[in-house]
């Protein structure tokens, strides 16, 4: 079943007149450069962190308490060039304990960023990167274990935004049906594979100026802050339920089990994954790189996927803890609270750094609260694809064609059971996970949307048969071709993306961006093998 976008409004009304931002008010030198003071550690972080710009001072050197003018117009100089530089990504990777080391320095920040009179995208990024960040840091604990109203989050913001305004704006409802949504899942599949994510950006890149009217910036940062603790919440869900199938395993007398589809053996004993588990951490708290966000956490979901399709195949005692295995978001949340005032914690969700878009990829087979709609082939297809025993092809050099054949035996010889939101065929030794949609796009009689989709899948097959034929005999030829092409169409892939927004389209935006992020994750993982 594709992603629920009917009932949904992604675009707000049209506009009878240009909503422009508010003249910037005239600071005098003096509030100027006490501005300056409190956001240097930021900007000079940000600075040496991605070589920005030279600072004006010389190493081990501060501004000083009263600046000449040439000092004064040099530094503000310096802070708009980086200003025009940074990106909301490389904010949010700052340490915490700069950018949150103080209240008075970080909403001089934000408001530096609102006071600029001509925003573009990447301006919007920050600023909604940062009032989350800001009410993250300032909201009471209290807040944190409870339903947030726009009024909470008006009052956290005032200080740094004076008209923060509590307002329901009509073109800001569809934020809620979709904290809504996610409020019913129990995992990140679950997340990932109804779009969610993807629906709050394209709302996002819709509102245009609006964005910046003060009662869109609460409801805006009220999302942001829901989504950023459900997930943290689900993750430690995920993380919970793989410890509990390695118990329920190991209390059934399992030693080992094939996690291949999480990138281990395909016998991978329960003493290492045990240690994985005990030893997982968020990527964003060392290295943040989109690739490495999205690869940690696509691990993690198809190691609880591997693990789970392992214990429903164990025919050992009825004695074993079978419930172990399933896990309360609400439970293993400890520190949970820090995570949330760490800019990073919200990295597989915030925008992304440009070229490389945020990845949704997830290696998880099913998901409890999505229902596939792909449960029978369409008789023309079925007439021209008739049901076969799948047999992986001989060629170890599959090419796009054969490799598109063998997909579509495989589904029309067995449709995925209804209640499944994820199916997998095997090409050769590997594993390749199709979404609902994806399995739609085989199965049922489609359009160019659904060829566009095949064609993703192709592609991210043929990246995966590279990969494992590289590691497995070190042979680069498959991969370096499935490499070339996998760009091609990544590249075709993102245009296509664009114009189902620009025609409106939700359901093939985000049915489409998701496979397309996911072939992106692939080729970023596969390019670390090459020489």
């Amino acid at each position: 079943m594709s992603p629920k976008t009917s009932g949904t409004t992604l675009a707000p009304p049209e506009l009878t007149k240009k909503l422009t931002p508010a003249a910037a008010p005239q600071l005098d030198a003096a509030t100027l450069w006490k501005e300056a003071l409190l956001v240097y550690p930021l900007y000079a972080a940000l600075s040496t962190q991605f070589s920005l710009e030279p600072s004006p001072y010389a190493e081990g050197e501060n501004p000083p308490a009263r600046p000449t003018r040439p000092v004064f117009d040099r530094h503000v100089e310096w802070m708009t060039a980086v200003d025009a530089k940074v990106l909301a990504y490389q904010i949010r990777q700052i340490p915490s304990e700069t950018l949150n080391g103080r209240e008075e320095s970080l909403r001089a920040f934000i408001q530096r960023q609102m006071r600029k009179p001509e925003k573009v995208n990447s301006d919007r990024d920050k600023i909604d990167l940062l009032l989350v960040q800001y009410f993250a840091l300032c909201a009471p604990v209290g807040l944190y274990h409870k339903p947030i109203g726009l009024d909470d989050v008006a009052r956290v913001l005032s200080p740094v935004l004076k008209e923060a305004d509590p307002t329901p704006l009509e073109w800001c409802a569809p934020l809620d049906e979709i904290l809504n949504k996610i409020a019913q899942c129990r995992s990140l599949r679950d997340l990932l594979e109804h779009g969610l994510l993807e629906q709050g950006r394209m709302l996002k890149d819709a509102a245009g100026p609006m964005f910046y009217d003060p009662a869109a910036l609460v409801a805006f940062c009220r999302f942001n802050f829901v989504l950023r603790r459900t997930f943290i919440q689900l993750l430690h869900a995920d993380l919970g339920a793989v410890k509990g199938a390695v118990n329920a395993l190991e209390a059934k007398g399992v030693k080992s089990a094939d996690c291949r589809r999480a990138g281990f053996s395909a016998a991978e004993t329960m003493v290492n994954v045990r240690q994985f588990c005990e030893n997982w951490r968020q990527p964003f708290q060392k290295d943040y790189t989109e690739s490495s966000v999205t690869h940690s956490f696509e691990q993690l979901l198809a190691l609880r996927a591997d693990l789970e399709e392992a214990l429903s195949r164990v025919a050992a005692s009825p004695a074993a803890p079978e419930a172990s295995a399933k896990h309360d978001p609400k439970v293993e949340t400890a520190g949970w609270e820090e995570m949330m005032q760490s800019s990073a914690s919200d990295s597989f969700f915030a925008d992304p750094e440009p070229v490389k878009p945020v990845v949704q990829a997830h290696e998880e087979e099913q998901a409890p609260v999505v229902a596939s709609q792909a449960t029978a082939p369409a008789a023309p297809i079925a007439a021209a694809k008739p049901a076969a025993a799948p047999a992986p092809p001989a060629d170890p050099l599959m090419d796009a064609d054969k490799c598109l054949e063998a997909i579509w035996e495989q589904l029309i010889a067995a449709p995925p059971s209804r209640g499944r939101s994820m199916s997998t065929v095997v090409l050769k030794d590997t594993k390749v996970l199709l979404s609902s949609w994806e399995v739609a796009a085989f199965v049922a009689e489609g359009d160019q949307e659904a060829e566009d989709l095949r064609r993703a899948v192709v592609a991210r097959a043929l990246v995966s048969l590279g990969t494992e034929e590289r590691k497995r005999s070190g042979q680069q030829a498959a991969l370096a071709s499935a490499l070339e092409l996998a760009r091609s169409e990544f590249s075709y892939f993102q245009g296509r993306v664009e114009q189902a927004k620009r025609a409106k389209n939700t359901e093939a935006a985000v049915n489409l961006g998701i496979s397309t992020k996911r072939l992106l994750s692939f080729i970023e993982e596969a390019e670390k093998l090459q020489p």
